[in-house]
């Protein structure tokens, strides 16, 4: 990532924080055959997210200004993200989390030798309280929304970047899920800025991918909304339930900007039920070979219904992110998923296993 380094916002003198971010590869889907398929797999950034990206800058950044200690409001993949960074560079991380997380969320900050706290309240008010406690009390905030660290927001402009360079040119679309919005912005800034420069002169439709239910940012892209006061009023509706909880996110704080992205690219927003998704993560596994978490392979689902509702046309070329890594979300499988197995021994184990091959 860091090759790209005139483009982030560290000083020339800074000490990097990295530890490999970046470069992901981009995969030809072999499921897909009337249009180009690509598999963005950022599974191979160093904790397993794209979340890697931003943290590298956030935690170079902190290192820069001179703080000894960060703290964000995350269970999740910028959370572990934070920690893992925090650690490379001498730091202390401080993560806050929703009160009842699992211990599976919480064992790998642990390894990290993160600080853990639990809040009661909505995640709005979590990261609100976190906000002003950084304020307050002159922590670092490595939370990843523009607001709260705008360095780090410029982290997803470097998948734009390479997407451009491993194609030789920008793709008809990039499909994103969402949560925050900030990932889908950042990357719709990567193609502007391509853009900008004169290195291309298309910008992706860029599609964003929500969980069933949660049609916030539709309903700001359909009502034309500008502003977040705005975009809070129609925040009035309950939310389900639902598997995908890494971009179950009952406000979107870079949520404007990812509407913006959206409306200005002419792409769309578009859904996945839990059962989609948890197809696409055992497609993604059995015909791609990639074990993504289930909140990431939601992008193969916005893929399937943009080219079922006839928007891909055949040849053109489109690019889905994966977010995130399975491996990281394994516990969370074991309600859905069943664990298949055949005993076999030494009596009966060829004749099974004839069975099995000729099935």
């Amino acid at each position: 990532m860091w090759r790209y380094r005139q483009r982030l916002p560290v000083d020339v003198r800074a000490a990097i924080v990295s530890m490999g971010e970046g470069g992901t590869p981009q995969l030809r889907a072999q499921s897909q055959t009337r249009f180009e398929l690509f598999l963005k797999n950022e599974t191979l950034n160093p904790t397993g997210s794209h979340k890697d990206r931003a943290l590298s800058i956030g935690i170079t950044k902190a290192r820069e200004f001179g703080f000894d200690t960060c703290m964000l409001y995350s269970d999740g993949s910028a959370a572990l993200s934070s920690a893992a960074y925090a650690a490379r560079a001498g730091m202390r991380n401080i993560a806050l989390v929703p009160r009842g997380t699992s211990d599976n969320r919480l064992l790998p900050l642990m390894v990290y030798d993160s600080e853990v706290l639990e809040f009661a309240g909505d995640a709005a008010d979590a990261l609100a309280w976190v906000h002003e406690a950084c304020q307050s009390l002159g922590i670092y905030e490595t939370s990843t929304y523009r607001k709260a660290n705008p360095y780090e927001s410029e982290g997803p402009k470097t998948i734009g970047y390479e997407i451009f360079e491993d194609l030789g040119e920008a793709p008809d679309w990039v499909v994103v899920p969402v949560g925050g919005g900030g990932t889908l912005a950042g990357i719709w800034r990567g193609f502007c800025d391509l853009y900008d420069m004169g290195l291309t002169r298309k910008i992706p439709r860029i599609v964003g991918v929500l969980p069933e239910g949660f049609r916030l940012l539709q309903l700001g892209l359909t009502r034309g909304v500008e502003t977040g006061e705005d975009l809070r009023k129609l925040a009035d509706f309950d939310l389900p339930e639902t598997a995908q909880v890494k971009i179950a996110m009952s406000w979107p704080p870079d949520g404007i900007e990812a509407i913006r992205a959206v409306r200005e690219s002419d792409g769309q927003f578009l859904f996945a039920s839990d059962k989609e998704a948890w197809q696409a993560q055992g497609m993604l596994g059995a015909r791609e070979g990639i074990y993504a978490e289930v909140s990431a392979a939601v992008a193969l689902v916005g893929v399937e219904n943009l080219h079922k509702q006839g928007y891909i046309a055949d040849g053109e070329k489109v690019v889905a992110i994966v977010c995130g890594s399975g491996f990281r979300e394994t516990a969370e499988l074991a309600p859905h998923v069943p664990a298949k197995r055949i005993e076999v021994n030494r009596t009966n184990g060829f004749d099974k296993l004839k069975r099995l091959l000729k099935g």
